[in-house]
């Protein structure tokens, strides 16, 4: 599910991400630092409950190609969550719901 939500990307030297979509399974972020494909990464994302911790497998990774020509060049990667605990699964599922019914609401259904 889109979302917009602050990040970071946890190693030697923390960098901070941008979470653009977010789902149980995994997410998509976007940084200005690329990831290696396969490595595993400490996230930490701000979610509006609080912070969510978890470790995560960059399962695929390219240049953002929204990225200005003039600007830093940005980089996307998709994480895939990694022993997401039972807890924190229920956050994400409800994250991921609600915003569901937000953007459903958005969009009636025609009658």
């Amino acid at each position: 599910m889109k979302a917009d939500l602050p990040a970071t990307l946890g190693g030697r030297v923390p960098q901070p991400a941008t979470v653009i979509d977010l789902s149980q399974l995994g997410c998509l972020v976007r940084s200005d630092k690329a990831l290696a494909r396969g490595a595993v990464v400490d996230l930490d994302i701000e979610m509006p409950d609080g912070p969510l911790r978890v470790k995560a497998r960059v399962a695929e990774a390219s240049i953002d190609g929204d990225t200005l020509p003039d600007a830093q060049q940005r980089f996307l990667a998709g994480l895939e969550f990694l022993g997401l605990a039972a807890l924190d699964g229920v956050r994400v599922r409800s994250f991921v719901d609600a915003a569901w019914r937000r953007r459903r609401g958005a969009y009636p259904a025609p009658s």
